[in-house]
């Protein structure tokens, strides 16, 4: 009867978003029985006509079951019931044959309005008030029973009437003759494979995931070219749906293209069965296809639950901002999975959710503050106990590490995986190879962009968690190399690698902690989201009181990408001037104030010019070998189907 809120108004439009061909046919029920924990609802007071039309307009033919408002015999009831549905599945089994020769005209969908009362055979009346049939049978309508003599009575009367000598035996357990009338073995509800998809989910037919690397990073040097990391997962992602026609779908809230997983579309369409398709305006779409998009982040995080929870595989995308519109979804999908893996065994393991949340708050050249908030992962952070392992959280560095995230988030069951990447031109820091051993590990030690030999040389570790903060870090190490620093940098790929070793058994040891970042050296962590992500992580990991971390402080506008970084304090000469502060502020003091000063002088030429100036924009690794032609600009040909 709660059937007000704003995902299930959106939720009536599922029907134009699936074939009958290729798809289930969901039978909607809505149980009218007229309140909530207070109040009527809306749907039980407006006119049967106006109701029918309601569903109607949304592509329904409602059928109406009426019951509990008379005397009538409850198998009566039930008898007319079965009748109605009966007469229901007959439709839906028509609509399936219809189908199978007419998949263009969108049938209407059967729905069943049922009606009741509210708190069907509990007291008609509590106290004089109404009870059966009220909002009052929403709440404990017999809170005082335990202390009230009048209220046990009528608790002990109402229990009775369901005649438990005929239910229970001496010993309070369920009688023979009332288990024999419940199915057994695969009749079973629970036992339907499409209620357990585990039991009929396949392995992904993945393609070969060196076939999409970007291979030029090897030969040119490290922080090559300006790649869009999220087209390079869009051509990988696309080759699954060739090798996984059945088992695999893309969702996402009309943003596949602008994310740029737009690949998929030359093998397949997005799906769409709400009418007309226009061949002059309308691109990709037909009634039947491998994406599904809606502007409802709501239904297409539910679109991709159902369709994991079936036995099937898929990804949606976001804007960043935009996820924490279900973040109330995300977090009950992980409840659900904590109780399937800590207390249900015989609940088979089901494909991961898979998430690629990009147009991330680094990027904000024309859109704004209401764009900026990267605190999804603090949500789902909240998670992440008992080694139940059902969250992943990475941040994809560049192209190769995006693949190395996708390939191995694509092979894991049982868990929500959070995949931060850009969409924006950015270097290819590392080789694919390099990329999985970082992954495997979850967070890696640079050796060719550290100056210092071993962490006893070290005067500072350079982190960074994202592709935006690895950029101004490796910007500042190239400063700090100048003035003759000796540094250690270390990249972090999946983030609950730094989790306490004592909540994560699948973290980082202690030991190897320490080995990465150093024992007892300052460490500059530049990070994607909230700096109180990593300061909870590494609560007591050996060194974190030495931890420097630098990330988004709730500031910024539609501005350009230095002004971006420069408002939170994670652009590279505030990063190389903090650095120097942590080593020896004294020192350092006037190149601190070059810095700084700098910053101004930056910013104030972006007000001036409408771009950044050419000492952020023109920068180049010093890692790259730019002698060779084409050693700073990606190719067309090369890193799947890059542009």
């Amino acid at each position: 009867g709660e059937a007000e809120t704003g995902p299930l108004a959106t939720g009536w439009q599922s029907n134009k978003l699936v074939n009958p061909r290729t798809d289930g046919i969901v039978l909607p029920i809505l149980h009218l029985n007229g309140y909530k924990i207070a109040n009527p609802t809306i749907l039980s007071r407006i006119s049967d006509e106006e109701l029918h039309e309601f569903f109607h307009g949304m592509g329904y033919e409602p059928y109406e079951f009426v019951a509990g408002f008379d005397d009538e015999d409850h198998m009566s009831i039930h008898r007319r019931f079965a009748e109605l549905w009966e007469t229901i599945w007959d439709e839906i089994c028509d609509i399936k044959a219809a189908a199978q020769t007419d998949n263009v005209h969108r049938p209407f969908y059967p729905m069943l309005i049922f009606r009741t009362p509210k708190g069907w055979t509990c007291p008609k009346y509590i106290d004089g008030k109404k009870t059966e049939g009220s909002w009052r049978a929403h709440q404990v309508p017999l809170a005082s029973a335990r202390d009230t003599e009048a209220h046990f009575e009528v608790l002990k009367n109402w229990l009775e009437s369901y005649k438990p000598e005929e239910l229970f035996d001496a010993n309070g357990a369920v009688k023979d003759d009332v288990l024999a009338f419940m199915p057994k073995g695969e009749l079973r509800i629970g036992a339907n494979p499409n209620a357990n998809g585990g039991v009929i989910r396949d392995d992904l037919k993945l393609p070969n995931l060196e076939d999409y690397e970007v291979k030029e990073v090897a030969e040119y040097g490290h922080g090559w070219g300006q790649l869009e990391a999220t087209r390079t997962l869009g051509a990988y992602t696309r080759d699954i749906i060739r090798n996984n026609p059945r088992d695999f779908r893309i969702f996402g809230p009309d943003e596949t293209a602008s994310n740029r997983l737009q690949a998929s579309y030359e093998v397949t369409n997005k799906q769409w069965d709400a009418g007309y398709i226009s061949d002059e305006v309308d691109e990709h779409m037909h009634v039947s296809g491998q994406v599904v998009e809606q502007l409802s982040e709501h239904q297409m995080e539910g679109f991709l639950e159902a369709y994991l929870l079936t036995g099937r595989h898929g990804i949606w995308s976001s804007y960043e901002s935009f996820v924490h519109v279900i973040d109330s979804m995300l977090n009950q999908h992980a409840k659900w999975l904590e109780a399937t893996v800590r207390e249900i065994p015989w609940r088979k393991p089901i494909a991961s959710m898979n998430l690629l949340v990009s147009s991330h708050v680094w990027r904000q050249d024309h859109n704004g503050f209401s764009h900026q908030d990267p605190g999804v992962t603090s949500v789902l952070l909240n998670k992440c106990f008992h080694n139940d392992h059902v969250i992943g959280i990475y941040f994809a560095t560049d192209a190769n590490m995006l693949l190395a995230i996708a390939e191995k988030c694509y092979k894991s069951t049982n868990k929500i995986n959070a995949i931060i990447a850009g969409k924006q031109p950015a270097a290819t820091w590392l080789t694919l190879d390099e990329a999985r051993a970082e992954l495997e590990k979850g967070a890696a030690a640079w050796d060719w962009a550290s100056t210092a030999k071993n962490n006893d040389e070290a005067e500072v570790v350079l982190a960074a968690a994202g592709d935006v903060p690895t950029q101004e870090i490796m910007a500042a190490s190239d400063k700090l190399k100048e003035l003759g620093v000796k540094f250690k940098v270390v990249n972090v790929a999946d983030l609950l690698s730094l989790q306490s070793a004592k909540e994560n058994d699948e973290a980082l040891s202690n030991e190897e902690f320490a080995d990465i970042f150093t024992a007892d050296k300052p460490v500059l962590f530049a990070y994607h989201s909230y700096a109180h992500d990593v300061r909870g992580l590494i609560y007591d990991r050996p060194n974190h009181d030495n931890f420097n971390v630098h990330g988004y402080e709730e500031e910024g506008s539609t501005t350009t990408p230095y002004d971006m970084v420069r408002v939170n304090r994670i652009d590279r000469y505030e990063l190389t001037a903090e650095a120097l502060r942590m080593i020896d502020a004294d020192k350092y003091a006037d190149k601190i104030d070059e810095l700084e000063k700098f910053r101004d002088e930056a910013f104030q030429f972006a007000v001036d010019k409408g771009y950044d100036h050419p000492d952020y924009t023109d920068w180049v690794y010093s890692g790259v070998n730019t002698d060779k032609k084409g050693a700073v600009t990606a190719t067309a040909a090369t890193a799947g189907d890059n542009e």
